[in-house]
């Protein structure tokens, strides 16, 4: 009884073991069909990617440097910060001019008008348009000598004749050749009584008057009226009777003929 049953026993583990060999040997076979794959796979990937290599090598497409990125040009001008909002000022009030004042009414016409204002630097009187000779005759004994020097018979030498003499009566009336004022009234050495008068831009000198002078600084005379009377140059007592008259404008010498006449 007990030897059949280690017969059972002892078939049951070889037929175990047998089956366990089974499985073992499958599992192998196995294990070594799926490496053979993946060596396959493997080997299939390498081939192919070595082939891509070669084609893009070959084909000069492929060869092409990549595109640089752009860059900015040199002349674009860098954006600029964005401009900062300036405050609105806040509006201020301001009130509106009145009304301007009616104008006044007009003067009546029966009220007299005023007299204009006569500026203080005004001359006190009108310029005469032309001139008369200062004595009767106009005959001239010595004229202006225009700088040149020319001989005196009274001081017995050669010298300037700054004037003109007009031949005229001892005693004879001088008149004033124009209308002006009388700047100044002097007795002088060599030119007797001498009475000074502005006439416009010239001033006149009438020399070798009488004693008693007629006229007196700023008096305004008017053309022709008496200023003196005819009487000696001392300087020039040798010669005849005559009016000695010189003329100056900014005071430079002119030949009084001349300028009585209009031409200077």
């Amino acid at each position: 009884m007990n030897g059949k049953r280690f017969s059972e026993n002892k078939a049951r583990r070889n037929g175990f073991y047998l089956a366990l060999a089974v499985c073992l040997v499958a599992v192998g076979i196995a294990a070594w069909s799926t490496f053979d794959a993946v060596q396959g796979y493997i080997a299939a990937t390498e081939e192919l990617e070595s082939s891509s290599a070669s084609s893009r090598s070959d084909d000069p497409q492929a060869q092409k440097s990549p595109a640089p990125s752009p860059q900015p040009s040199a002349g674009a001008a860098k954006p600029s910060a964005a401009p900062t909002a300036t405050p609105k000022p806040k509006p201020t009030y301001v009130p509106k001019p009145s009304d301007p004042p009616a104008a006044e009414s007009p003067a009546p016409a029966d009220t007299e008008p005023e007299e204009p204002q006569v500026p203080a630097n005004a001359p006190m009187y009108e310029i005469s348009g032309e001139m008369i000779c200062p004595v009767s005759g106009e005959t001239i004994q010595k004229a202006y000598s225009a700088g040149a020097p020319v001989y005196s018979e009274t001081m017995k030498d050669w010298r300037v004749h700054a004037g003109a003499d007009f031949g005229a009566q001892s005693g004879e009336q001088v008149l004033a050749c124009g209308n002006g004022i009388v700047k100044e009234t002097y007795t002088d050495s060599m030119l007797g009584n001498v009475v000074v008068i502005e006439h416009g831009d010239y001033i006149f000198s009438y020399c070798g008057l009488g004693e008693n002078f007629l006229v007196k600084p700023d008096d305004v005379v008017t053309m022709g009226q008496a200023i003196g009377t005819v009487t000696a140059v001392p300087g020039e007592s040798a010669d005849q009777p005559h009016l000695h008259l010189e003329v100056r404008k900014d005071s430079a010498y002119l030949d009084p003929q001349s300028v009585i006449e209009g031409k200077d």
